[in-house]
């Protein structure tokens, strides 16, 4: 089947946004807005941000953490900081280890990460009294509100946070271009953690309107925080400051808030339909801005790179569902994405209370994001890492193009998944084709036979040419047209840009093909002189141009020889193989490695993360050099084998196997211990229990302190030991579970005294197995082999 989608449309409008934000670092870079994008030093800059909160992860472990969000290609680090974390007992602030703000934006700034600071007052984040601490209450004020106590409170807050970033700034030379005033206010509230559990209290969402927004905004500033920009979340009913602060918005697939004991199914969201984020007289669903849509960029700090489960809510997060997210995001016009979490967490137990807010677990703050809790990385992050290093690489070309939607578009729903969802950004000459066949809460549809016509300002693209696609359930795709490569144009592919490597002799273009879709290149004759496939087949065509065929199942190299300049290669991946690819930076060159393992960049080369396996493997694209840069050992206990292939260094890791043995106890089904060589930790890098149970909610003590827990939603417990060595100290580890019921719960009516419940239906509280994986951290230096 034919879709066709008119987009030869004029270039988009794009001008200086009346926003009067924007500002200047020591060394001359500029940090401004146009009505449309982001620009760093006035070319589009797109962001790509990733939360990830310092307090809810031990100090020891952030720099680490922060290189893994980097090499997911996050460019931003967003940052709650929790008020009740630093100020549980009134007056006695804590900005000491784990809650060391500064030290952790320093770290931030040392790995070429920027940092919006997201500083309340109320933050949520699924955390007690949404961070409002609790001596806060019981006054004569209202919380959130103008009243003059309150504000007083609020002022010296700031002025606390702007103490600890001080010279933080980007105008100081520091890594910090946002700030975030409140969040959710008018919008949303959090429970109020100091009434009764069978109670349903809320806080107020906020009173006071714009003018409350204005005078956050005068603290902050008053209290040192100056940036270039400045945030507020734009949904619901939120008052926002009119060209002074930049509204956000986001999205989720899983909206546990909507789920009651009355109603216990989620309705699909409206977040996997195309719409125009940019458009006045487009429709644009949920998105009614109290502004003209074209006046501001579109801009999100929450799209749901995973979510926390619920008492009520125990979904499991498909990893489809995050990257399908950032596709229509993009795909609608959005030039700044911002997940919400990017990296899962551990919450700290304070010393008066837990800090958790009490529809979520008590400690885990996982969230199922790309980086888990424990510094897992997660399936989601491999179908991200390639988007975001194509809109690392690319981002500046996509930013000024406009999104074209196919009239069907405004007639689809959520539930429909009969109709091909797809969309176009482009400026009517060139541009990309937004492919989105995921729906949560819904099962899709195959699409077989499907074939685009693109009509532009002065031709007709139809692709692809050779066969037809068929677009897979749960698949979200990006294809080019009339992508340049230099002086070299690809007509289309059916493969998605990733990155690009150049060396002194030959530039190299990474292309990803998605799942069960053939690779189809067509390159228009102009400049090249010759070309080969070491894969697939290789025609001419009538108008003398080339079209490349890659199976979708094998990686392949096409060398483009040209009639002048450096010979062009493009390096096909398959879809499973580009979930393996790293682009790393090191001495100013790029390094393309692949690698099952997770890796980060360091001063002296690379540290790979192996999950279980003491002996592995990876990859690094050489582009047939004679001398390249080996990877050797740092450490003599660590073993590397080198050899060559083609394009390919090839690399063989061993090191010593550790193993953690555990001595289990069966108590009941439903309550086990655990016990082992505590000592044996010092020398792991990190042991992750995985615990196979079914339950309603887990708990894992040592010592009688609970030091971790888990709501059952099918998954895996995972629990990574090494940050709880000082808990397990005190014994043995309890792990115990509650009943997983399915029936009916009544009150025994005659019962005397105290409220006695009865259960009729089927309940299971069983630990069905527990092992332990080692986490290997292998650390490789970098030397010229001669």
């Amino acid at each position: 089947m034919e879709y066709s989608i008119h987009a030869g449309s004029s270039p988009k409008d794009i001008y200086p946004a009346s926003l009067r934000l924007g500002g200047s670092n020591p060394q001359g870079d500029h940090f401004s807005f146009t009505n449309y994008y982001m620009e760093l030093n006035g070319q589009p800059y797109f962001a790509m941000c990733g939360e990830f909160h310092y307090s809810r992860y031990p100090e020891a472990d952030w720099e680490t953490e922060i290189k893994k969000m980097k090499m997911s290609g996050i460019n931003i680090m967003a940052t709650y900081i929790f008020w009740n974390h630093h100020e549980e007992i009134e007056a006695e602030f804590n900005w000491q280890g784990n809650r060391n703000l500064r030290r952790f934006v320093e770290l931030c700034a040392r790995n070429g990460l920027y940092v919006i600071l997201r500083v309340g007052p109320f933050c949520h984040g699924e955390v007690r009294n949404g961070g409002l601490p609790d001596w806060l209450f019981g006054r004569s004020f209202d919380v959130r509100s103008n009243d003059a106590g309150y504000l007083h409170y609020v002022r010296r807050l700031y002025e606390e946070i702007g103490k600890q970033a001080t010279g933080q700034m980007f105008k100081d030379g520091g890594p910090v271009i946002g700030i975030q005033l409140e969040n959710e206010f008018n919008a949303a509230a959090a429970l109020w953690e100091l009434t009764a559990k069978q109670g349903d209290e809320y806080l107020s969402g906020g009173s006071g309107g714009s003018e409350h927004m204005r005078l956050l905004k005068q603290y902050a500033e008053d209290a040192g925080m100056i940036a270039p920009f400045y945030t507020s979340t734009g949904w619901g009913d939120a008052p926002f400051l009119e060209d002074e602060v930049l509204p956000l918005y986001g999205g989720y697939a899983y909206t546990p808030w909507s789920i009651t004991e009355q109603s216990l199914q989620q309705q699909p969201t409206q977040e996997y339909l195309f719409v125009s984020y940019h458009d006045d007289v487009a429709c644009t669903g949920d998105f009614a801005p109290p502004y003209p849509r074209t006046k501001y960029p579109f801009a999100c700090c929450e799209m749901g790179g995973g979510m926390q489960t619920w008492y009520l809510s125990r979904f499991q997060v498909e990893p489809e569902s995050v990257a399908a997210m950032s596709l229509m995001k993009i795909g609608g016009g959005c030039n700044f994405i911002g997940y919400y979490m990017f990296h899962g967490g551990t919450n700290p137990v304070g010393a008066l209370a837990y800090l958790n807010e009490s529809t979520t677990p008590r400690i885990t703050y996982d969230f199922q994001a790309p980086i888990g809790e424990f510094g897992q990385i997660r399936a989601s992050n491999g179908l991200l890492r390639p988007l975001h290093y194509f809109l690392r690489q690319f981002g500046a070309r996509l930013a000024p193009l406009a999104t074209v939607l196919p009239e069907s578009a405004v007639n689809i729903t959520p539930e429909n998944t009969e109709t091909l969802r797809y969309a176009v950004r482009t400026d009517g000459k060139s541009g990309f084709v937004f492919i989105n066949n995921y729906q949560d809460h819904v099962e899709m549809d195959t699409h077989e036979d499907v074939r685009f016509v693109i009509e532009l300002t002065d031709e007709i693209i139809k692709f692809p040419q050779k066969q037809s696609m068929t677009i897979s359930k749960n698949a979200s795709i990006l294809f080019p047209f009339n992508f340049t490569m230099g002086s070299l144009n690809l007509r289309y592919a059916t493969a998605q840009p990733v990155t690009v490597m150049e060396s002194a002799s030959q530039i190299t273009y990474f292309f990803r093909m998605p799942e069960g879709i053939d690779g189809e290149f067509l390159l228009a004759a102009q400049g090249i002189a010759a070309i080969e496939t070491d894969t697939g087949e290789l025609d001419r065509e009538e108008d003398g141009g080339y079209c490349v065929s890659i199976p979708h199942d094998r990686s392949a190299l096409i060398r483009i020889k040209q009639t002048a300049g450096m010979e062009v290669r493009l390096y096909v991946m398959t879809f499973r193989e580009a979930a393996t690819l790293w682009e790393l930076e090191t001495d100013g060159a790029t390094r393309i490695l692949f690698s099952e393992a997770p890796l980060v960049g360091t001063s002296t080369g690379v540290e790979l993360f192996s999950a279980g396996l003491n002996d592995f493997s990876f990859r690094e694209y050489t582009d047939g050099m004679e001398s390249v840069p080996a990877w050797t050992a740092a450490s003599t206990a660590c073993s590397v084998e080198h050899s060559q292939d083609g394009m390919f260094s090839s690399y063989h890791v061993h090191v010593p196997k550790q193993e953690l043995e555990l001595k289990q106890g069966r108590i009941h089904d439903h309550k086990i211990t655990l016990d082992f060589d505590r000592n044996i930790l010092e020398d792991m890098e990190e042991v992750i229990l995985k615990i196979d149970y079914t339950g309603n909610v887990g708990y894992a003590f040592a010592g009688g302190q609970l030091f971790h827990d888990h709501f059952y939603n099918g998954q895996p417990w995972e629990i990574g030991l090494s940050r709880f060595r000082e808990v397990l100290q005190q014994g043995e580890i309890v792990l115990e579970t509650t009943p997983l019921r399915k029936g009916v719960m009544s009150v025994v009516a005659d019962a005397g005294m105290a409220m006695e419940q009865h259960f009729e239906g089927e309940q299971i509280a069983m630990f069905h197995s527990i092992t332990a994986e080692t986490v290997y951290r292998v650390a490789l230096t970098s030397v010229i082999s001669r």
